[in-house]
């Protein structure tokens, strides 16, 4: 059988975590910031679907005179992060940013300042994959090439997911002199790890997630 996959176009910027408050500034206000950063380069280069939301990053990360999310983290980006870091409720858990996965949804504390982007969160409280929350991510990369934060472990990381891939394949199985097929499915997600230019930053990972967040314009 073969994969098939969808990757969504456009720059995948670089940020990463630091220390804030005496603590890492956590994944979670870092994932929320790789998509808006990702949308509004979309909305510079002129993507119909995100053109109209230009202001998702401005002037230093402020509220200000819109700009261009860069790509490398600068003291914009920084602002940015821990805008959100505070929005969010991320806290210190053994050293850690943490951020559960209801407060995740808390983004558009940010967004309604700058712009008319909307958000959509699903999760499950207790950290089990479920599978219409693998599919709300993985729709949003093939039906509307746009991204989705995903959790992977619970209070453990939140990436973000832009690319997926999936295969079917048929299985034959039997019990004593019974034999019969079975439809089995392969998935992964490829996502940006939010660790800047860490050679594992992107990396393919197992298709299943307990949190799933996008953007829409």
């Amino acid at each position: 059988m073969t994969w098939n996959y969808w990757i969504c176009q456009g720059d995948q910027v670089r940020y990463s975590q630091y220390q804030y408050q005496g603590y890492w500034v956590g994944c979670g206000p870092v994932a929320w910031a790789l998509y808006i950063g990702w949308a509004d380069r979309r909305a510079a280069a002129g993507d119909p679907y995100w053109a109209p939301r230009w202001g998702l990053y401005r002037q230093n990360g402020g509220t200000g005179a819109d700009a261009v999310a860069p790509i490398n983290p600068d003291t914009g980006t920084t602002n940015v992060i821990n805008e959100l870091h505070n929005d969010l409720g991320t806290f210190n858990l053994f050293g850690q940013g943490a951020t559960l996965p209801w407060s995740m949804d808390s983004v558009w504390r940010y967004l309604g300042q700058r712009t008319g982007t909307w958000r959509k969160c699903h999760w499950n409280s207790f950290g089990v994959a479920e599978d219409y929350i693998r599919d709300a991510a993985a729709n949003s990369i093939r039906f509307r090439g746009a991204p989705a934060v995903i959790g992977t472990g619970w209070l453990s990381h939140y990436p973000l997911a832009y690319g997926y891939g999936e295969q079917r394949r048929v299985v034959r199985k039997s019990f004593l002199w019974w034999s019969w097929e079975e439809v089995e499915w392969d998935r992964s997600f490829l996502v940006n790890n939010g660790w800047g230019y860490n050679t594992r930053n992107f990396e393919w990972v197992p298709g299943s997630t307990w949190f799933a967040g996008m953007l829409y314009p």
